[in-house]
């Protein structure tokens, strides 16, 4: 394996007391103490990286609004001279191609000048490797490993992006270290995104939810990280893919001829009484309404469906129904394996009618033995 990675995004955060920040997209009456509170309106852009093999730079931004002049007018080169920008603008998020390998900028702000030293994506460690990639904020590092564990077992995981969203239990150099014991991991890379998640409050019809990072980071790791990843699987800490039939996931979304498996998503539940928060394998319980949650995907980067963007429960817009789901793979989303770090999902509470699930006790019985003969630290 590969020396796991850590690095820290490169990007540009205005001061909160800036004579122009990022409009509101909502009107007053709807703007919910959640969302006070976790609207980012500073944030000009999370990352820029150079592409030694485009020739450019890639700017991954939240969507620019009314900063985009701001950005465009404000960005120079080393020489104080204007940049030629390709943008792309979406409902979640903004990406900008830089012609030329700039390797510093200067940034002309309302009120100060900023230096920027883009990063460098080197050749990446992500070639040809089934990968993983989600966020992460301070998800006990026992659940990570049995995360990237199952997955390992089985669908032949290799190479697992997490994008840390802040931890303060620990560091990014702990969470490399503790996926460095996953036998069969072959790549592995933290990067660092301490950026404003978004508002998890309730939207209304019609209305955009403005969770930035998440859509950002997906495409960010698109158009960087794993872009020459055979296959890339989203799911987060506590989803499960399981395997009916003993296939890949990954080989499923490499052999569609449009790049994707369409992965349906169901709840299971620990025990009945349990109190707060629980690990992976605990949740062998379903209620036999088996209730939905939005779905997920595994995509080949290189596909068709890819080339129109990643979002966090689709790629490629409209056209992603258009997928059969599949039946032989299905994310088992545990309920109880939260820390709530979202204000909105305490999730860990009595969830009506529960019954042992005999498909998941077996898969549980397995993940459990499988951890504890790791000595995964408990």
């Amino acid at each position: 394996m590969q020396a796991p990675e850590t690095l820290r995004l490169v990007g540009l955060t205005l001061p909160a007391n800036s004579l122009v920040l990022r409009d509101h997209m909502r009107p007053p009456e709807r703007r919910t103490e959640n969302y006070q509170q976790t609207y980012d309106r500073t944030t000009l852009f999370y990352d820029i990286v150079r592409r030694p093999e485009r020739g450019d730079l890639l700017i991954t931004a939240p969507p620019l609004m009314n900063l985009r002049p701001v950005l465009t007018e404000g960005l120079r080169d080393a020489q104080d001279a204007p940049l030629r920008l390709r943008i792309r603008d979406f409902d979640k998020y903004a990406q900008i191609r830089v012609a030329g390998m700039h390797d510093r900028l200067t940034f002309h702000g309302p009120s100060e000048v900023t230096e920027i030293l883009p990063r460098t994506d080197d050749a990446p460690p992500f070639s040809a490797l089934n990968c993983a990639v989600t966020m992460n904020r301070n998800n006990p590092l026992l659940w990570v490993q049995t995360w990237a564990l199952h997955h390992v077992r089985q669908h032949r995981l290799e190479g697992v992006l997490i994008f840390d969203n802040g931890s303060t239990d620990y560091t990014p150099e702990d969470l490399a270290g503790a996926l460095a014991q996953v036998p069969g991991l072959k790549s592995i890379c933290v990067a660092s995104a301490p950026y404003p998640y978004g508002t998890t409050d309730k939207v209304l019809k019609g209305e955009t939810r403005p969770n930035f990072l998440q859509p950002a980071m997906l495409n960010l790791a698109r158009g960087s990280f794993l872009r020459q990843a055979r296959a890339v699987l989203n799911c987060d800490i506590d989803e499960l893919v399981l395997s009916r039939d003993g296939t890949s996931v990954f080989d499923r979304a490499a052999s569609k001829p449009w790049g994707a498996a369409r992965l349906p998503v169901y709840w299971a539940d620990p025990a009945p009484g349990t109190q707060g928060p629980s690990p992976q394998w605990a949740h062998r319980w379903r209620n036999p309404t088996r209730t939905r949650t939005p779905r997920k995907w595994c995509v080949a980067p290189r596909g068709l469906l890819s080339k129109m963007g990643w979002y966090v429960h689709h790629v490629g817009g409209e056209a992603f129904k258009l997928n059969r789901e599949s039946t032989a793979h299905e994310i088992v989303h545990c309920r109880a394996c939260s820390t709530g770090w979202h204000p909105f999902k305490a999730r860990h509470k009595a969830n009506g009618d529960l019954r042992e699930d005999p498909e998941l006790k077996s898969l549980m019985d397995d993940l459990e033995r499988q951890v504890k003969e790791l000595g995964f630290a408990q």
